[in-house]
């Protein structure tokens, strides 16, 4: 009994680690696509499903056909806005946009690593028309071994605001503190410790923000 007993937590350990990693092992920003809307630098608006690829290092959309593509001319896009919440295309990175004035962006990139050896897969890269979103345009998505090699581990944040006239970027305790003279370092280093602040939440770290540029 014992040893049926034994086994059985281990097919359930096994059975929940499994899980686990394939939902840590997305290759995407969000869970699932999220309904969004395109707005384009020179006034044109289309609506499509959307997400963002943390290894291909770009937004993609899918098109009537349920095909993922690549969007033809990204440098053209203003925001993407999804539900209420605003994303700009950078530079491979997803850019959130929390607020305007003073600027706090949250950078959005994946942590990857070799992916265990598996038939690598071909595909072809062609433009193509979305009709039913009115002139939105772009490209399929190639599959390859250099995609296939790598798998997202983990979702990285990348915290960049304005400090005075200059864009500073910072991701954890230390990042931040160097946004400050030495003088105040000492004050931000106890309101962080005394408040606990996790560097991981956007919103513990906006909330830090919003306190130190009002002193």
């Amino acid at each position: 009994m014992k040893l049926i007993l034994c086994w059985l937590g281990i097919w359930i350990f096994c059975v929940g680690l499994f899980a686990q990693n394939t939902k840590d092992n997305s290759s995407y920003l969000f869970d699932e696509f999220q309904d969004c809307l395109i707005v384009y630098k020179d006034g044109r608006q289309f609506t499509a499903p959307v997400n963002y690829d943390l290894i291909k290092k770009h937004y993609v959309f899918k098109d009537p056909e349920q095909q993922e593509k690549e969007f033809s001319d990204p440098e053209l896009i203003a925001v993407l806005r999804i539900g209420n919440r605003s994303f700009l295309i950078g530079k491979q990175e997803a850019i959130e946009v929390i607020q305007a004035q003073p600027k706090f962006n949250v950078i959005y990139t994946g942590d990857t690593r070799r992916a265990p050896k598996k038939i690598s897969y071909g595909g072809t890269t062609q433009t193509a028309s979305v009709d039913n979103y009115s002139g939105l345009t772009g490209t399929g998505l190639s599959g390859g071994i250099q995609d296939a090699q790598r798998i997202v581990t983990g979702i990285n944040k990348m915290y960049e605001v304005s400090v005075g006239k200059k864009t500073k970027r910072f991701y954890n305790k230390k990042s931040f503190l160097k946004l400050f003279p030495k003088k105040q370092q000492i004050r931000w280093n106890r309101y962080i410790e005394e408040n606990k602040i996790d560097f991981g939440s956007v919103d513990q770290v906006f909330k830090l923000f919003q306190v130190s540029i009002s002193h």
